[in-house]
């Protein structure tokens, strides 16, 4: 005859924890003589695989996620600033004028010619002395050429 699944042993463990029942101890003794022999090795290539692809997928998305992140982030800065530049030239803020338009670093002179008409006084002094400095290179240049 076989042997019992549920044998007597299970059935008296199984009486000091009855939710459990003399089944989960057949079952546990059973799996347990099933793995017995199971090397935990079998499952180290499944398991690598699967986790250096988790890895991939994961390092792919977030690096995808950052760079368009970091993109968005600096393409804001940059059209936050010229926004606030060209508000600032058609305000008229002072340091954007001092910058764009009255300095020196910048072709002011050309951007004071272009905007001189919707300028107060100072763009239009400013523009004054660049064609009084014209004039003299001018002259300048002219005396030079004479006396040749």
């Amino acid at each position: 005859m076989s042997e019992d699944i549920i044998t007597s042993d299970d059935i008296k463990r199984a009486s000091n924890m009855p939710p459990l029942g003399p089944h989960y101890f057949s079952s546990r003794r059973f799996a347990e003589d099933v793995m017995k022999d199971v090397e935990v090795t079998f499952f180290e290539p499944a398991l690598k695989k699967f986790s250096d692809d988790i890895y991939s997928a994961v390092l792919q998305k977030v690096e995808d996620w950052l760079a368009s992140d970091s993109e968005a982030n600096v393409q804001g800065h940059i059209w936050r600033t010229v926004d606030q530049i060209v508000c600032g030239i058609l305000s008229g803020e002072q340091w954007v004028m001092d910058r764009y338009a009255l300095g020196s670093k910048h072709d002011c002179a050309k951007a004071r010619e272009a905007i001189a008409r919707h300028i107060p006084k100072e763009l239009q002094d400013a523009r004054i002395a660049d064609l009084e400095d014209e004039i003299n290179r001018l002259k300048d240049t002219i005396m030079y050429l004479r006396m040749r």
